[in-house]
């Protein structure tokens, strides 16, 4: 249908694209709609940048007519196609609300646009362009989806409200009514929508309805009453809310309520009896201050001690105790003028003095008039449930074993503090406090000695700071101070931080006492300050505990301001630990090989050098990225995976005579050798591969050495029974001593890099090389020199006896492929033994 758009006369103007910067772009930007034309015959589109970004296809002008269709949803293209082809044909014109599929490749999904277009006819009438816009209007469609849930909301919402509710307009005819509504008035909707709410009631009651109706709308004030409607033989209390289009109102039943009021006078002997206090006091003749108490019940007496003749004609303040509580009674004076009672809890004095908590409830007495008469208050002793309470919320917000401020209400406090702060302007200041080798303690004299310790440290603390600073407990070994108001100059209030904290570590640096065992304790302190401009109280955190981790790794038993870079580097690491979590998922990781060759040169094996391939970093060095997987245990899984791969490696050059004797080395961390279960990964992965044992070299660092050297020395025992060759890597950087190198099952030395590099210039660097020669000799070990990058190097450890090398004189590390054809083209060493391997 489209390739019908024909015609000969171009007598009208072509088409253009507008210019890009024209303020007509700006417009359509603004509005979201873009220009389009087409002169005919052809099916070339031209169109503008906004057009362009709403269709979701390239800018630059102009696209095929089928392109541009091609991009609306299969229920709408051809809708389209015949809306453009009856344009190009008779000239009508038309506008419709479309859909186009989402230009986002990872999002299926739909936008609504409005498509209009019109015929342009040159001198003698004939249709020689077509022309029109596209809008977006997706915003819009939600708009009107989300108008529509609501609307349905509201509905159900005022079906489901319990009390009889109706809408009035504001002649105060019937414009809704819900089913309680129908039902306490026995009238259905239908009958009653239109009609005016007082015609349901006749004489004077619907005319005292109708005044207070016209009320509310006339001073646009919710009006609330009572009264009693004979047709339905009910008290009603009535309550209006005024709106812009009349009157929304309640009908609620209290007849029940009612009669209770009306029989109250007549229960003050069941009243006289009950264990609550009651107290009925009489309203005064205008001009008079207080109210006069005209009854009491026996509990009044048993709970306060007053004898009813001590108290008849006085008034009830004189049981509020020489502070009354001003603030409360005022509340409860507003609540009882506007609602007619009130609920409150207060202390009432006993006449010995002392005094208990009451839960106390005042009602009004109306006369049928609508005067006053009486207040009843009864209320009921509370201090037990208060005690309670109070304890509950102790424990809520304090700390049980040191009485500090906890966690919830430290967050609570210096949430306050900040927003004191921004009108203040004054400069506060945030202190993290962690106590040095607190563990130790614990594991060595118990947790009771730890409880006391922190008890001790709350305790000086305290006596650091003011009273209106706050000292909390956050968990554990770790407390916060928070001081305040410490002057609007940042570097004043600075150095008084400081000092604050010096006091601190020399107060905690004095022995504690622990039941008789002097305790030597120091802590490290991180410091932020606050303005209250800028920053949350969870960030405030986060910098004082960074800030605390950098004393810690200064030495401890120091202090440390916060420094926006400490944010920077811990931002980062924390970017680089998601990238790693999602790089082990996505096998963002590869390994690159460096060979290792004999003193002709010929090729003994290779060392798997982790890399990572990462998406928008590139290829990433193990140095920036094993220390993070080391902390976070990834370098669990990651490593492995380089296990796995270099023995699947091995596996694949076993077939193949000229790679059959090569051996590859792994580097494994002291996270990943300590797993309980690594000797049994080593083994499964070696059983499921099905290499030679010895061909597989587990590069080991001397940090091992430190400690644990048992379970060491036997997990190596079991990999050496196994056959797999054991290695130290970066030998003499580290733990290593001839007393604990005899003990190990180990088939190599390999010496650091370090040394290799100033050999020839540093005598002290040529002599420990030497010395490693020649101690790995006489242990019967081999020998790998590691970085030899110059000839002279190579010959230099040659004639010191080393026999293997590996560094960039022969080869950098080389992704498979690359390795591959190295080893095509470079000797290789004949398969050996697995005695006689290097």
């Amino acid at each position: 249908m489209l390739h019908d758009f024909t015609g000969e006369d171009a007598a009208a103007p072509p088409a253009t694209q507008p210019s890009g910067g024209s303020l007509l772009d700006m417009a359509e930007r603004t509005a979201h709609i873009g220009s389009w034309s087409m002169d005919l015959p052809g099916h070339r589109v031209m169109h503008s940048d906004e057009f362009a970004a709403i269709l979701g296809v390239p800018r630059g002008g102009a696209l095929l007519l089928d392109a541009m269709t091609n991009r609306f949803t299969p229920d709408w293209r051809q809708r389209l196609r015949t809306l453009l082809h009856r344009c190009s044909q008779d000239g009508t014109p038309f506008d419709a609300e479309m859909q186009i599929a989402s230009s986002a490749k990872a999002a299926q999904t739909t936008q609504w646009v409005r498509a209009v277009g019109e015929a342009v006819r040159n001198d003698q009438g004939r249709i020689v362009r077509l022309q029109g816009a596209l809008q977006d209007i997706s915003a819009q469609k939600q708009a009107q989806r989300e108008t529509l849930r609501l609307a349905m909301r509201l509905t159900t919402t005022l079906a489901s409200i319990t009390e009889a509710f109706f809408t009035l307009d504001r002649q105060c005819c019937f414009t809704y009514l819900n089913q309680e509504s129908e039902r306490l008035l026995q009238r259905s909707t239908g009958d009653l929508l239109g009609l005016p709410i007082w015609q349901e009631f006749a004489g004077g009651v619907g005319d005292r309805l109708k005044q207070q109706l016209e009320k509310s709308l006339a001073s646009h004030r919710r009006v609330e009453f009572e009264d009693f409607y004979p047709p339905l033989d009910k008290w009603l209390e009535v309550r209006a809310y005024p709106f812009a289009e009349g009157l929304a109102v309640y009908f609620r039943d209290v007849s029940e309520r009612r009669k209770s009021q009306e029989q109250l006078m007549l229960l003050q002997t069941s009243i006289s009896r009950l264990n609550d206090i009651v107290l009925i006091a009489e309203a005064l003749p205008a001009g008079e201050s207080a109210p006069r108490i005209v009854f009491v019940n026996d509990a009044f007496e048993q709970h306060t001690g007053y004898l009813p003749a001590e108290v008849m004609g006085k008034t009830p303040r004189m049981m509020l105790g020489p502070e009354p509580q001003l603030r409360e009674l005022r509340r409860m004076s507003e609540a009882l003028q506007k609602d007619g009672q009130v609920r409150s809890e207060l202390r009432i004095f006993r006449k010995d003095g002392s005094w208990f908590w009451v839960e106390l409830e005042i009602v009004l007495v109306l006369a049928p008039a609508g005067q006053l008469t009486h207040w009843v208050a009864v209320g009921r002793n509370i201090t037990q449930r208060k005690a309670a309470e109070d304890e509950i919320h102790h424990l809520a917000f304090y700390d049980p074993l040191t009485n500090l401020p906890n966690r919830q209400l430290l967050m609570d406090r210096l949430q306050r503090a900040l927003t004191q702060s921004a009108r203040t302007r004054h400069q506060g200041a945030l202190m993290f406090i962690d106590v040095d080798n607190f563990k130790a303690l614990n594991d060595t004299l118990g947790h009771h000695k730890g409880d006391q310790l922190l008890q001790k440290v709350a305790t000086r603390l305290l006596d650091c700071v003011r009273k209106t600073d706050t000292v909390a407990r956050l968990g554990g070994d770790e407390f916060v101070i928070m001081l305040e108001d410490l002057g609007d100059e940042p570097d004043a209030a600075a150095a008084r931080a400081r000092v604050v904290a010096e006091k601190v570590l020399d107060q905690l640096r004095t022995p504690f006492d622990l039941d008789g065992h002097q305790h030597h304790a120091s802590a490290s302190m991180g410091v932020t300050a606050f303005s209250g401009l800028q920053g949350s109280v969870n960030e405030l955190l986060k910098q004082a505990d960074l800030a605390m981790y950098q004393a810690k790794t200064l030495g401890r038993n120091n202090v440390c301001f916060f420094d926006p870079a400490l944010q920077a580097a811990a931002s980062a690491k924390a970017a680089l630990i998601s990238d790693l979590r999602i790089g082990l998922q996505a096998q963002q990781f590869l390994l690159y090989y460096q060979p290792q060759v004999d003193r002709h040169g010929g090729i003994t094996g290779v060392e798997a050098l982790l890399r990572w391939q990462h998406p928008r970093q590139g290829l990433v060095a193990p140095a920036d990225f094993i220390p993070a997987a080391e902390d976070t245990g990834l370098i669990l899984p990651l490593g492995q995976w380089a296990l796995e791969s270099a023995c699947a490696q091995l596996a694949a050059w076993a077939g193949r005579p000229e790679t059959a004797g090569l051996s590859v080395a792994v580097n494994v961390s002291v996270r990943q050798f300590r797993h309980p279960d690594f000797v049994d990964m080593v083994m499964a992965t070696i059983a499921r591969t099905g290499i030679a044992p010895h061909r597989l070299k587990l590069e080991l660092t001397e940090s091992l050495l430190a400690d644990r050297m048992e379970i060491t020395i036997a997990k190596m025992g079991s990999l050496k029974a196994l056959g797999v060759t054991l290695a130290i890597d970066d030998f003499g950087m580290g733990y290593s001593s001839l007393s604990v190198l005899k003990r190990l099952p180990l088939d190599q030395l390999k010496i650091d890099r370090t040394f290799v590099a100033d050999l020839l210039t540093d005598p002290n660097d040529a002599a420990i090389s030497r010395a490693i020669i020649t101690l790995a000799q006489s242990l019967g070990l081999g020998v790998v020199a590691e970085g030899v990058e110059t000839q002279a190097q190579r010959d230099f450890l040659i004639r010191q006896g080393c026999e293997h090398f590996q560094g960039y004189l022969f080869s950098e590390p080389l992704p498979i492929a690359q390795l591959e054809a190295y080893l095509r083209v470079q000797p290789t060493c004949p398969a050996s033994s697995p005695s006689s391997a290097p």
